[in-house]
């Protein structure tokens, strides 16, 4: 007998077939009854009859202080300044009508291109090293464009596909050139579109899988004749389709003929582009694994983890948590023309994503279903610039300008080797999640606790302490200032007397004031999103 309840995927395989069967144990465990919260959408009703039927409570909606700071870092990649939380926190408008208002903010706010370019930068690796320079800078620009006119998910796609010619003049073109072999060009782009990832099949077929070493390579020949030349200007590469190029099956030597996974096959002219027919099909309202694929990775960005987790990894024996939440998000997705900020805003003002960090004594155990939210570690860039804003002190790199926040910087070239390498910002060098680490290490406490981030931010003479102190604000305003900026929270009673306490013993009240933030910015409350 199971004294804690669980689920697991039992997958069966029988002459080259699959099917994958969900075990849910459920022990007695008496006391238990369900109590309904509000439903805000379509969202709530697919969870709650999960978590009912797991005889698992959900936690309850956490506080307005909670939700701004988890939303303008979700959407926006930076923290709320003390003057925003103060100002939402005073909004007496009723609270679900107020934060979806704010969620409208933030969508529309210049740092939401900054935010999602720099997701789309990781995955896509725009990169000096594939690119060159001149060639990163523009890819950046025509992420950046896409992102800013809400380019709906399938055109954005379909053009990185049958992007043609030089990258300097159609930048999309650099989808090419990141990944130079038809292979690898076709690894990157199911695991991207689909997620999928095939390359385990370009050796044997897969153990676990309907997908065979065949669909390996009739999927690389949609892009064997796709050709990259030098163009005329300094490190120029041009993309073009050419009418020879074949891949052959390693074993036989036979000539691989491109063709769909799960479709038939496709009829092709002497005169087809192949990769042009592999788009068609690929971003087609009609393939539902592509929409499954993106909200499905839409969804880990807000909520710690996927439906089917990893994000890039859906397969038969990786079944899904909550089979109709992620049909119904698919759905919704397609009927809404590949609409991302809709799906963003949808899934960002249902309760679900709302809930509180805070468990029950019915959802302690549970980590998958989406019963409570899960604290996430900063990234490298939202830890940077969060620490910046806390502090008023500017971070400054090299090659860009002095504006540029940490979600800005256009590589990881730049900055290389310091804060953000060592909390996790990704090399961009893999199409995969798994490459941005999140991971907390000895060496990432020292560096808050004795690096010269933090501590060159909060002596800083033009920062936030400096001029608090300077201004003569009272220890009341400089304790609740110096909460806001950092944990966007007033101090409660208790944590505002300890900190006047230590404020006022001495004399030298700029550092201790310094010591106050240090202090806060080395919180769990402050490295996480929660």
């Amino acid at each position: 007998t199971s004294s804690r309840k669980g689920e697991a995927a039992i997958l069966v395989r029988y002459e080259g077939n699959f099917a994958t069967v969900n075990s849910t144990t459920l022990p007695e465990k008496p006391g238990f009854k369900w109590v309904q919260l509000p439903q805000y959408n379509y969202i709530d009703e697919a969870i709650d009859r999960k978590l009912q039927k797991l005889r698992i409570l959900p936690s309850q909606v956490c506080s307005d202080a909670e939700f701004i700071r988890r939303a303008m870092l979700d959407l926006i990649g930076v923290p709320p300044k003390p003057e925003e939380v103060r100002a939402f926190l005073a909004d007496k408008t009723p609270e679900r009508q107020k934060r979806a208002r704010l969620v409208d903010q933030l969508l529309a706010r210049p740092e939401f291109v900054d935010h999602w370019s720099l997701k789309w930068g990781d995955l896509l690796r725009s990169n000096r090293k594939f690119l060159g320079q001149k060639g990163m800078w523009r890819f950046r620009d025509w992420l950046r464009e896409s992102v800013a006119e809400n380019k709906p998910y399938n055109q954005f796609v379909y053009e990185l596909l049958t992007a043609a010619g030089s990258n300097y003049d159609n930048p999309a073109t650099s989808y090419f050139l990141v990944a130079d072999k038809p292979n690898f060009q076709m690894e990157q782009t199911t695991q991207l579109f689909l997620g999928v990832r095939f390359v385990c099949a370009q050796c044997h077929d897969h153990p676990f899988e309907q997908w065979t070493q065949k669909n390996y390579y009739e999927l690389s020949a949609f892009f064997a004749r796709v050709g990259i030349q030098d163009g005329a200007r300094s490190l120029e590469k041009v993309v073009y389709d050419g009418t020879e190029g074949d891949v052959r099956f390693p074993k036989t030597g036979r000539v691989a003929s491109p063709r769909f996974p799960y479709a038939q096959p496709a009829h092709l002219s002497s005169e087809a582009v192949r990769r042009g027919l592999l788009a068609e099909w690929l971003t087609s309202k009609d393939n539902p694994y592509f929409a499954k694929a993106i909200v499905n990775r839409m969804w880990s960005y807000f909520l710690a983890r996927g439906i089917i987790d990893p994000v890039d990894d859906i397969r038969s024996s990786n079944p899904p948590v909550n089979p109709e939440l992620l049909a119904a998000l698919t759905k919704d997705l397609i009927n809404h023309n590949f609409d991302l900020r809709y799906a963003i805003r949808t899934i960002v003002n249902s309760r679900t994503y709302q809930l509180s960090t805070r468990s029950n004594d019915w959802n302690v155990d549970d980590d998958s279903n989406f019963s409570h939210a899960l604290p996430r570690r900063l990234t490298a860039e939202e830890l940077m610039d969060a620490i910046s804003i806390a502090t008023g002190s500017r971070m400054v790199f090299k090659e860009v300008p002095q504006s540029f926040l940490a979600q800005e910087l256009p590589d990881s070239k730049v900055g290389m080797g310091g804060f953000l390498d060592l909390f996790g910002r990704p090399q961009r060098e893999s199409p995969c999640e798994c490459e941005r680490r999140s991971e907390v290490s000895l060496k990432q406490a020292l560096n808050l606790i004795n690096g010269e981030t933090v501590a060159d931010a909060v002596a800083d003479p033009t920062g936030r302490v400096a001029k608090l102190v300077l201004a003569g604000a009272s220890d009341r305003q400089l304790v609740e200032e110096l909460y806001l900026a950092t944990l966007s929270r007033l101090p409660d009673a208790s944590e505002y007397e300890r900190a006047r306490t230590y404020l006022t013993a001495g004399n030298n009240r700029a550092e201790k004031a310094q010591d106050i933030e240090w202090a806060l910015l080395n919180s769990y409350a402050f490295l996480f999103n929660r």
